[in-house]
């Protein structure tokens, strides 16, 4: 857990790491820690069910996302999928919501499911996203709506909001 957050840190204050990697790939190592501080309901550590990673559309991270097949988070096996229909929505664990999806409209059809919702565009969490990603003096950063996550029946790690750059409670 300490490295899991200590990459999660650099993430956030290295701009060497921004500077070398790409800032989808940055985002992408973001999106794969915020699994490890996210507690599911009904979602027990080596229960053997994969974490499904969902996209809506195609967007530019998607190809750093589907890295993280495989990839393992306390027991289970990360499963990417992309451009994930609406009546598939229920089956994720997180879902990606890129800047060209239909924000609101996306939030207001999940309601309250235990989706975990990340986007990397501007208002994101205000609009009722739980995580949002942005890239400010060349560091990529975000933003949480503990409300919306709470409501949701999720649980993030208190580390991970001590990082965050805004908490909307």
């Amino acid at each position: 857990m300490v490295l899991a957050l200590s990459c999660l840190l650099a993430g956030q204050v290295g701009t060497a790491m921004a500077q070398t990697v790409s800032d989808q790939a940055v985002k992408a190592g973001f999106v794969f820690n915020f699994f490890k501080f996210t507690q599911w309901p009904g979602l027990r550590p080596d229960d053997g069910r994969p974490l499904r990673l969902c996209t809506l559309s195609e967007q530019p991270i998607d190809e750093e996302l589907a890295l993280l097949q495989g990839r393992k988070v306390d027991g289970h096996t990360v499963e990417v999928r992309t451009q994930v229909p609406v009546n598939e929505w229920h089956g994720c664990h997180m879902l990606f919501i890129g800047a060209g999806d239909r924000t609101e409209a996306t939030l207001r059809t999940l309601g309250t499911l235990p989706v975990l919702t990340v986007g990397d565009q501007s208002g994101f969490v205000q609009a009722g996203g739980m995580i949002a990603l942005r890239v400010e003096d060349s560091r990529v950063r975000f933003d949480v709506n503990l409300g919306a996550a709470q409501r949701a029946g999720l649980t993030l790690n208190s580390q991970m909001l001590k990082l965050a750059r805004q908490v909307l409670r």
